[in-house]
């Protein structure tokens, strides 16, 4: 019905179909079938799979084809300004590197890939593209409706109504457990999308009054999802930006608050897995120390340096199974828990400099937005950044290389990247108009 509404609001249906929020839309509508159809293929003890995995694997390839399609349709403003020109480059340099790493290294099975296209034209299309009320609208219907999904796929993983995506045990206040994915494919993207999703509702309660029935609820289904992540890093940060944007919003004459808020959500929150890391390799602790293995995967790469010099491997040859590990978990993972280091292993040392300009880029200017207390972009790019340091959020998966255990095409994370994406662009948006 909401779309039904937005489309009426809209001059024409060819002016509805090139708005940025619709695109939002049908990633979405994407997103949910996607993950549907793939715990729908998952076997388990008893149960015969309803789907088939190469009816998964085939609708990860027309889902993706589409969305690609549709990033041609959308509207876009001509009035780039040499700002833009910079945000837009910084934003596709990784993928940029990346395409130039698999050319070189030969790889080009790899870089006939959908997804990696769709990865490097959204924030080009997206940056460029013209935003009014009613792609807000919209915008904020998406983020309620996929929060409440998420939620609700969630309950129904710890009641073991439904599958998980990837079997991930952990102890948590309710018992041992497989940690929920909900609508996407492990608990770590599953965690990390309900603190941008937190973020968002606690943005909507504080600065859109007309709204607050909206963010109160996204707020309740996030937080529901986040505590049954078992995530311990995504729970902290949660907690900090509750803090943050309490703290933003109602000590309006502290004079430090801009820069209190920055550090408490970059040394506390992002620094949080590192300041434990130190502190358990002072008193021994043991599962501090590694990070639960993690050091192992980096070491692995910094030992391994000389090998993705001077522009890494491309995509198809980096972390062949068994070359961390002889056996066990790190044997088969095809990435080092790190985004960084992965770029480095892909694309070397210049694709490892893309994701630190990037973030360094979105991090200044997320500061200068708290300047005017918007803090959404700083919580979503805090958020990026330890998801990016301890995770690989930003991955590239691939459905049609050999030996890759990950075949989700753009729907693991990507949707929240586009969503990170949208708020930058509106915070840059926003900072103009007032200047």
């Amino acid at each position: 019905m909401a779309i039904k509404s937005l489309v009426k609001n809209f001059r024409d249906i060819g002016r509805f179909i090139s708005s940025p929020s619709l695109l939002l839309a049908h990633f979405a509508f994407w997103q949910l079938i996607v993950i549907t159809i793939y715990l729908g293929s998952r076997e388990r003890q008893g149960l015969v799979p309803t789907f088939s995995n190469g009816i998964y694997l085939s609708l990860v390839g027309i889902a993706t084809l589409l969305l690609c399609i549709h990033l041609f349709f959308i509207r876009a403003d001509s009035k780039l300004n040499r700002q833009d020109k910079i945000y837009i480059s910084i934003f596709i340099s990784p993928a940029l590197v990346l395409y130039l790493s698999m050319f070189i290294n030969y790889d080009f099975k790899s870089l006939q890939s959908l997804t990696l296209l769709f990865i490097f034209l959204v924030p080009l299309v997206i940056w460029r593209a013209q935003f009014d009320s009613r792609d807000w609208a919209l915008f904020y219907s998406i983020i309620v409706s996929l929060s409440i999904i998420n939620m609700i796929y969630s309950i129904l993983q710890i009641f073991s109504k439904i599958p998980v995506a990837q079997i991930n045990s952990r102890d948590v206040v309710i018992g041992f457990i497989d940690r929920p994915t909900g609508i996407f494919f492990n608990a770590f993207s599953m965690s990390y999308a309900s603190v941008i999703f937190l973020a968002l509702g606690l943005d909507i309660l504080i600065k859109n009054k007309k709204q607050r029935k909206l963010g109160i609820l996204i707020i309740s289904t996030s937080l529901v999802s986040l505590v049954l992540s078992g995530t311990r890093t995504s729970l902290w940060l949660g907690f900090l930006i509750i803090i943050s944007f309490i703290a933003l919003n109602y000590w309006k004459k502290f004079k430090n608050i801009k820069v209190t808020v920055t550090l408490v959500l970059i040394v506390l929150g992002v620094g949080a897995p590192f300041i434990l890391l130190i502190l358990g390799l002072l008193n021994g602790n043991a599962e501090w120390s590694t990070l639960n293995g993690r050091t192992q995967m980096w070491s692995c790469v910094t030992s391994n340096a000389n090998q993705f010099l001077p522009i890494g491997v491309g995509l198809d040859d980096a972390f062949p199974p068994m070359f961390c590990a002889d056996s066990g978990w790190f044997a088969n993972l095809r990435h080092p828990e790190n985004m960084f280091l992965l770029a480095f292993v892909e694309s070397g040392p210049l694709g490892m400099a893309a994701y630190v300009s990037l973030f360094i880029f979105t991090l200044i200017n997320s500061f200068k937005a708290l300047d005017k207390r918007f803090i959404l972009p700083i919580a979503l790019t805090s958020t990026f950044l330890l998801s990016n340091l301890i995770y690989v959020s930003l991955f590239h998966y691939l459905p049609f290389l050999p030996d890759r255990p990950a075949d989700r095409g753009i729907f693991n994370f990507h949707i929240m990247y586009f969503i990170w994406i949208w708020i930058m662009k509106n915070a840059r948006d926003s900072l103009n108009k007032e200047s």
